[in-house]
């Protein structure tokens, strides 16, 4: 730092101060700095080595400073004497109108007893970062203000007790719920932290977000209880209209977001833990469970009637009751890779169902229904279920509101459903293998089709674009990943007199257009990662470029070719 810093007494802004070991760039330099304002750190604070070199910085005269922030390196965390860290910290109290406070890197194996005291009424912050040291929390559930606090890289605490709620260790004594207002806890990298204590059911009553990453040794079982308590003693629990429920596997960790909007735990050991909680989320609209290894059945009764989407990723134990009474609310269900138990499902238990979403069950073999119509049904997504056999007899007068249908990468399903598809069908996807494009009887009769999509995946064998045959109303047609295919051809997509929007991606080896001219309607040419094709367009070669150029927007990669 600059010589003479003592001097500039009249000194309002200085974003942050490096201690130096040399008395003219000591701490002992910010004693006469009263005027500073706003945001202010102290960096190198191991260079400070007596309590009173400390005091004399006179930190807690500096009315003025919203947010401060005490820098130790880490260089050498192992101190001979912890006990005069301590001291130095005590020394540096700021004043009471502090509003954010970081700590990061101190040595001391304790807090001193100003940190967190009641009297920092306007303290909305508190972040204390590598003080591999500590082992005892300061107590913070007194500051009647927090909003946020984050406790990150603590090397060797191994518990959070009674004294992290209330400095006088009497929960009885105390004035206020402790973290009367806390909305964020963070926690993160505390490898031997192994127990945690909640007071009472008054504790963080405004808790929207908990998050916990990176503390291995943390009892899975205790800190499913401890969220539980939290949730349900939240006053917003009431309100919340969206849960998510996750179990990763990259890496430990687990996290918990509630809010008016939404509440999402992630890394649980089971979903029925968290049934009491559901049970009184009475607006709760959305429910997303990952990664859940336990066995679980899902039943109508443990969901909320409020419940609108329903998402279930990678939980190959989740059981959905079959029986002829249960009925599910919802108007949203996705389903990917889970629920092996699942061989068949009946439509009928989702009469409100608007969107439904099946990928990669791997045992289910049917989707079936009764005979009443089901008039809510309008998009329905089936791919990657190698043992799917059949879908609904009589789809065209069963389904009458479904518009769109995707159907991809199920070998066994090669052919209509017997009595064709919905006769008001909008969009079609199919494809993903072989089987399914070895015949577009799929088109057949389909007048009212405006976008269809074919997926050539897994269809190496297939040396040239399929047919897509007589489309007259179709509006948009996308070719993607077909890996052999060289050469369009043109002239098959004359007929498709309505066609405007033509989507080529993913086709390594397409780089040929043959026939006369792309149909006169289009509109838009879009072509994406076709590497050889996408060459040709923009170098507007002379065997493509005039059977395109009448098109009003040709896009390569995003890129308008003019």
């Amino acid at each position: 730092m600059p010589k003479g810093m003592s001097k500039l007494k009249q000194l309002q802004i200085l974003s942050n101060y490096i201690v130096g070991k040399n008395e003219d760039s000591g701490i002992q330099e910010l004693g006469g700095l009263s005027n500073l304002h706003g945001s202010f750190g102290i960096q190198k604070l191991e260079n400070v080595t007596y309590a009173n070199q400390a005091r004399s910085a006179k930190i807690r005269d500096k009315k003025h400073i919203d947010e401060l922030w005490l820098e130790w390196s880490l260089d050498d965390d192992l101190v001979s004497d912890t006990q005069t860290e301590e001291d130095i910290l005590e020394s540096l109290q700021p004043h009471n109108g502090l509003k954010e406070l970081t700590i990061w890197g101190y040595k001391g194996t304790i807090f001193p007893n100003w940190l967190g005291h009641c009297s920092y009424q306007n303290m909305t912050s508190v972040s204390l970062e590598s003080c591999n040291n500590c082992c005892l929390l300061p107590s913070l559930g007194q500051l009647p203000s927090l909003q946020s606090l984050r406790i990150e890289d603590f090397d060797q605490l191994k518990s959070i007790g009674m004294e992290f709620y209330n400095n006088e260790g009497n929960q009885h004594s105390s004035p206020i719920a402790p973290f009367s207002s806390l909305e964020l806890l963070e926690f993160g990298n505390m490898p031997c932290w192994e127990n945690w204590y909640l007071p009472n059911s008054e504790a963080f009553p405004k808790l929207k977000s908990i998050q916990i990453r990176d503390c291995p040794i943390l009892k899975g079982d205790m800190l499913d209880r401890v969220l539980m308590r939290i949730v349900s003693s939240s006053s917003n629990a009431l309100k919340v209209c969206k849960l998510e429920i996750q179990e990763g596997n990259l890496g430990w960790g687990k996290e918990m977001t509630l809010d008016g909007d939404s509440l999402s735990i992630r890394e649980c050991e089971s979903v029925m833990e968290y049934a009491k909680v559901i049970h009184h989320l009475t607006s709760l609209q959305e429910i997303h469970i990952s990664g859940c290894s336990s066995v679980v059945s899902l039943g109508s009764n443990c969901l909320p009637k409020s419940l609108q989407k329903l998402t279930i990723l990678h939980c190959s134990k989740l059981e959905f009751p079959q029986q002829q009474q249960q009925k599910y609310d919802f108007i949203e269900l996705r389903v990917e890779h889970s629920c092996d138990s699942l061989s068949s499902l009946s439509l009928d238990a989702f009469p409100n169902l608007k969107n439904l979403q099946i990928r990669g069950c791997s045992n289910l073999e049917s989707v079936s229904m009764s005979w009443p119509p089901h008039t809510s049904l309008q998009h329905l997504t089936i791919s990657k279920c190698s043992k799917l056999a059949s879908l609904p007899c009589d789809m065209n007068s069963l389904l009458p509101s479904l518009q769109s249908l995707d159907l991809r990468a199920c070998p066994n399903i090669c052919r209509l459903p017997e009595g064709g598809l919905p006769l008001n069908l909008k969009s079609l996807t199919v494809g993903g293998c072989q089987q399914q494009l070895s015949s577009l009887s799929w088109m057949d009769n389909l007048d009212t089709l405006t976008h269809l999509t074919i997926d050539g995946s897994n269809c190496e064998s297939i040396m040239s674009f399929p047919k897509v045959g007589s489309l007259p109303h179709l509006n948009t047609l996308h070719l993607f990943r077909f890996p052999n295919p060289e050469t369009l051809e043109c002239n098959e997509l004359l007929c498709l007199t309505s066609l405007q929007q033509l989507h080529i991606s993913f086709c390594d080896k397409l780089e040929n257009m043959e026939g006369e001219k792309m149909p006169s309607s289009l509109l838009l040419l879009q072509i994406k990662e076709c590497r050889l094709l996408g060459e040709h367009c923009k170098k507007k070669h002379q065997q493509i470029w005039p059977k395109i150029s009448h098109i009003p927007t040709i896009q390569v990669n995003g890129n308008q070719i003019f």
